[in-house]
């Protein structure tokens, strides 16, 4: 896949065949977003065309963010909404 239709929402199945070069270019004008409230361990979120979500650690932004589909991205939030990835407190037996 070369660039992407203007109007059209990539799958989670296309995004890993896009074109290297549109996805940097997507990166380099990306507006990234944290939840910061002064600290330094964050992650940050960039809201991408055609429905892509990139995701990179704000103290690493030197390494390659990761890449979800608006479809895994929804997934996402709605398991973290729903307490899928609350850290649970070990019981011992």
């Amino acid at each position: 896949m070369n660039h992407p239709p203007a109007d059209s929402i990539i799958t989670a199945d296309e995004k890993n065949q896009l074109d290297p070069a549109w996805v940097a270019q997507q990166l380099e004008q990306a507006k990234w977003f944290s939840n910061s409230t002064g600290g330094s361990n964050c992650v940050e979120v960039a809201f991408l065309d055609n429905g892509l979500v990139a995701t990179r650690d704000s103290l690493n932004t030197h390494n390659p963010p990761q890449l979800y589909s608006d479809d895994e991205w929804i997934a996402f939030i709605d398991g973290a909404k729903n307490g899928r990835f609350d850290r649970k407190t070990a019981t011992t037996p």
